[in-house]
């Protein structure tokens, strides 16, 4: 079962918006160099008052088709990303685990994910408020994309489990990955609030699943791996549980 897919801004509306870009580039051009040529635009006949309305709506319609382009690189971050961590949301993580189970299963490659969730994080954000609890998620999460290579996927799967893609990677490879990951969490200090000195602690538990099927739908492979971090957690947390099919 394919996920759905993510409705972004299609490429050939940006290409239409750059087409219109150049083209209004090119005349802004043109009657940049018309103006040095004596009497050019008498010869052509093109009047000071019509070249000039032309040039504004030139003008106008550039910083609309300007505006267009921010908006949907602005529409595609929002549509793929967490709005608190910055990290992939839970629809586009799916999206990218059934093109890394396809992929796997087309080349033959290990594929593993890792299931990751903060101990205690509920009794945290009880204690010094949602403001404290949202600022060590996000440090979380930037200590959880600085502990992974550059090929992996992270991605915020629901409150506060995240779900770590590890492409051509075995599950025992998966789990010195998800041991590290444990580790620095651990060692590392999360600030509370912008002002002062008061920090906390945090231990993380990690479920592993590697090699799934590529029979298995994303469902069902994210459902083995959240078994195992269950299991961690029930095994007393501060732990890496790796999934025994």
């Amino acid at each position: 079962m394919m996920p759905p897919k993510i409705p972004l801004v299609s490429g050939s509306l940006k290409k239409r918006l750059w087409t219109i870009i150049i083209l209004v580039g090119a005349y802004l051009v043109y009657i940049s160099l018309g103006d040095l040529i004596p009497d050019y635009w008498k010869w052509i006949g093109f009047r000071t008052l019509e070249r000039s309305i032309l040039t504004l709506g030139f003008v106008v319609i550039l910083l609309i088709c300007l505006s267009g382009l921010a908006m949907s690189d602005k529409l595609t971050t929002l549509a793929i990303r967490d709005g608190l961590t910055g990290l992939y949301n839970s629809t586009y993580i799916k999206v990218r685990l059934q093109e890394e189970i396809d992929r796997a299963g087309r080349y033959g490659d290990p594929l593993s994910l890792l299931m990751i969730d903060p101990d205690d994080f509920k009794s945290l954000n009880d204690t010094f408020g949602q403001v404290a609890g949202d600022r060590i998620l996000r440090a979380f999460s930037d200590l959880l994309k600085n502990s992974l290579r550059a090929p992996d996927i992270v991605g915020r799967i629901g409150g506060e489990e995240f779900l770590v893609i590890l492409p051509r990677t075995s599950g025992l490879d998966a789990a010195s990955v998800a041991e590290r990951i444990r580790r620095v969490i651990a060692s590392s200090e999360f600030r509370l609030f912008p002002r002062g000195d008061k920090t906390c602690h945090l231990t993380t538990s990690i479920g592993v699943f590697g090699s799934p099927d590529r029979d298995q739908n994303v469902d069902e492979v994210i459902g083995l791996t959240d078994a195992a971090l269950f299991r961690a957690k029930n095994e007393g947390k501060n732990k890496v549980v790796i999934y025994i099919k």
